[in-house]
């Protein structure tokens, strides 16, 4: 016993001698841990490929209608509506893309770019590029960690006022203005929106690749020339957005 003792006394000891090194090393963790999770947010490079054919006119994870003839891309964590420059590392040709859809699927790949947008970097012939992407926009929402806890996720899928109580799903046309992964994000940007008489506003929630997705909605709209419009006025403020048509 006395044995054990001296050596759980060596142990505290040694541990408390130790004590700035282990601040220090936890410290710097921390650091690279962020310092690693902001770079990616802002650049990264990987491999590219483009949608087939097959997908023209299919519905993408945001609700709205593959173009191949349109600037977009689906990324597996960027925020509907964020913009990204792509360039083509071979040739450094490079386009600006809306992300509106989830992908892709493949682990080795960064992102799938339109048709259109593959055609504007000259990677068609080849079909997979090495690219580089960097965040052009400000609306969008920073990827949370995946160990990050989610607050309020327990609403099922579906259609809910900003008060949070279901509604039935709005019909006619829509204007997406924001697509988050937490719930009080969700509610913050209709509160931000608040002043500017966009429509009524509510939250859908659907899940993408297993995790819950809270898109901000506006409702109202009398015809397709009344939403443009309104497009284009939050346009002008720097706020990107897109028309869904909700049948």
């Amino acid at each position: 016993m006395k044995v054990l003792r001296n050596f759980r006394f060596k142990t505290n000891i040694l541990i408390i001698k130790n004590i700035p090194f282990i601040l220090l090393f936890t410290i710097l963790l921390i650091f690279s841990l962020h310092f690693e999770g902001l770079a990616q947010t802002e650049a990264a490079s990987g491999s590219a490929s483009y949608y087939a054919n097959k997908f023209q006119g299919r519905k993408t994870a945001s609700g709205e209608k593959y173009d191949k003839n349109k600037l977009t891309a689906a990324h597996r964590t960027y925020a509907f509506g964020t913009k990204l420059k792509v360039t083509n590392i071979a040739n450094g040709k490079s386009v600006v893309v809306t992300v509106n859809d989830r992908g892709p699927y493949a682990k080795q790949r960064l992102i799938d770019l339109s048709y259109a947008a593959a055609k504007h970097i000259d990677m068609i012939k080849q079909g997979v590029a090495e690219v580089h992407i960097e965040v052009v926009s400000n609306n969008y929402e920073i990827p949370s960690s995946p160990t990050k806890k989610q607050h309020n996720s327990g609403l099922a899928e579906g259609y809910y006022s900003k008060s949070l109580i279901p509604i039935d799903p709005p019909k006619g046309h829509l204007l997406q203005v924001g697509s988050f992964s937490l719930q009080e994000n969700a509610l913050k940007r209709i509160e931000e929106l608040k002043s500017m008489n966009i429509g009524q506003a509510c939250i859908q929630v659907v899940t993408v690749r297993r995790k819950k997705v809270f898109r901000v909605l506006y409702s109202g709209f009398h015809s397709k020339e009344a939403i443009t419009q309104k497009k284009a006025e939050l346009k002008k403020k720097g706020i990107d957005s897109i028309i869904i048509d909700n049948e």
